[in-house]
């Protein structure tokens, strides 16, 4: 069975088609995956600032217990307010997860499941069956299950955006090492010791402190740096220092006058206030930069759509119009080349034969349609000289039989 030149051209184009929409499909694909990276990332760090709004609470509310906890009587009329503040910022990332049930927010539901040892901390602190130790460690490791998710925050494509949720997360490090110092100090000062191996405790906090802070100048940018430094540059962060120095330089003991729990509890917490507010400038520009390349992201993706759409449409047409100026006008040409060669060109040359030359007209030119390719006209032309040809010959034969029955000595 032979093909026709309309399926040959329908074959061609259907393949060409097919490769192209596997191209447009994978480029699509990969245009789509940059905008759910640029979006998720967006939403995770705006999830990131709500949780880090929970651990900024508790790292108040711990070092506002332990000072209780530790003999400082004025604390605990503040406690209530405290507790109501971590409350209501577990109340807001509880409302951050609803709706959402990707992993990133499964590990947070998971960490929060883990606060429900906060209301026994209480408790004990209210009826002075707790220690000061487990309830700064019950505290701490709240707070670092709370921290112990990663957001998915590594996961961002751009190195801009990874780089301010690495800062970010340093930033993090030095703040909770800046309250554990607090907490730690607050319910040793009224005894006028550390306890057991609390200095050294102390010492390694501290240590870690400004490794994290030397590590965040080393990765933020100069902005983020100039943030931080007027953070810390701060009359109360001065005072939080010297007391700082003078509980390393005790050895251990701690002498109240030098070192007054109910300042050392107002700087520090002036500090770590400070230090949340450079938290959420970096979580501003963490978000900040994750919706631009999330608008970026779909803007490239609708613009790749419509080049896709004009791309299939473009080759579409293409295939139209192969169909409308090659196939359809040689169906229609061959349609009246049968015509002509089975019905007009013999009865136009009987007619020759039988009326004489001169009474009979040539045939009709063949019709071809006006957006017929070039070879299709060049083929009509042909077969119109074919025609034309026969036409001639059949009149000069006619011409030859008339002149010989007229005198047929010249046939002689």
């Amino acid at each position: 069975m032979h093909v026709t030149i309309r399926a040959r051209l329908l074959r061609i184009l259907v393949l060409a088609l097919a490769v192209l929409l596997a191209l447009l499909g994978a480029a699509a694909a990969e245009q789509f995956s940059a905008y759910r990276n640029a979006a998720v990332t967006a939403a995770n760090a705006r999830l990131s600032g709500t949780l880090q709004g929970l651990v900024h609470a508790l790292q108040k509310e711990r070092g506002l217990t332990v000072g209780h906890l530790g003999g400082v009587r004025q604390f605990r009329d503040g406690l209530p307010a405290r507790r109501r503040a971590t409350d209501t910022a577990r109340t807001r990332l509880e409302a951050a997860l609803r709706g959402r049930d990707d992993a990133v927010a499964a590990a947070v539901r998971a960490s929060l499941r883990r606060l429900g040892a906060l209301a026994a901390i209480r408790r004990h602190a209210d009826d002075g069956t707790a220690t000061l130790n487990e309830t700064f460690d019950g505290f701490t490791a709240a707070i670092t299950v709370l921290d112990r998710p990663g957001l998915g925050l590594d996961d961002a494509r751009d190195g801009r955006l990874r780089a301010a949720c690495q800062t970010l997360r340093t930033l993090g490090s030095a703040k909770e090492f800046t309250g554990e110092e607090h907490a730690l100090l607050l319910g040793a000062v009224p005894a006028g010791r550390f306890r057991a191996d609390d200095y050294i405790r102390f010492l390694q906090l501290r240590a870690g402190r400004l490794a994290a802070l030397e590590s965040f100048g080393r990765s933020a940018t100069a902005a983020q740096r100039r943030r931080l430094d007027a953070a810390l540059g701060t009359p109360a962060t001065a005072r939080a220092l010297a007391y700082e120095g003078a509980a390393v330089r005790g050895g251990g003991r701690l002498d109240a006058r030098a070192i007054p729990p109910v300042t050392w509890w107002a700087s520090m917490t002036s500090t770590l206030n400070g230090l949340r507010a450079v938290q959420l400038s970096l979580g501003r520009d963490v978000e900040d930069r994750a919706a631009e390349l999330e608008g970026t992201a779909r803007r490239d993706l609708l613009l790749f759509a419509l080049f896709a759409l004009g791309t299939v449409a473009a080759l579409g047409r293409l295939a139209l119009d192969c169909v409308r100026s090659v196939s359809t006008p040689l169906g229609a040409l061959a349609a009246q080349v049968r015509e002509v060669s089975g019905v007009r060109l013999p009865r136009t040359l009987a007619a020759v034969r039988h009326g004489g030359p001169g009474r009979t007209p040539p045939p009709a030119p063949l019709v071809v349609p006006d957006r017929a390719a070039p070879e299709v006209v060049q083929v009509a032309e042909a077969f119109e000289r074919v025609q034309r040809l026969a036409y001639d010959l059949a009149v000069e034969q006619a011409v030859l039989r008339r002149d010989a029955a007229a005198d047929p000595a010249a046939l002689a």
